[in-house]
């Protein structure tokens, strides 16, 4: 899907130079279809992912991306999901869980 997505979004877009994918996975397909293209990335093409998955360090170049702790969102999640349960309410409609960019050779 990325390296469609990056196909099109040239096509439609010749000018742009930044993607920020929701998933690492997406991502990867970008940077495939950039090197098909010949795009150099972070050059012509900066590229970001979402996620960290293991394989991000291993792209060439590495993929940046925005990390998040999965553990700790699945743990708020399953305590709200058990509050509203008990009480029919969830006091807290937002947490901001954070995120860390990490910062490697496609940005």
């Amino acid at each position: 899907d990325g390296r469609r997505a990056l196909a099109k979004l040239l096509d439609e877009h010749p000018q742009i130079d930044a993607i920020f994918c929701g998933a690492d996975i997406m991502a990867l397909g970008v940077l495939m279809e950039a090197q098909v293209r010949k795009l150099d990335v972070p050059g012509r093409l900066k590229v970001i992912g979402y996620g960290d998955q293991n394989f991000a360090g291993d792209t060439d170049p590495a993929l940046t991306t925005i990390r998040i702790d999965g553990t700790k969102i699945g743990k708020l999640a399953a305590s709200m999901l058990i509050e509203k349960i008990e009480t029919g309410t969830c006091k807290r409609a937002k947490i901001d869980v954070g995120f860390t960019l990490i910062e490697r050779g496609s940005a």
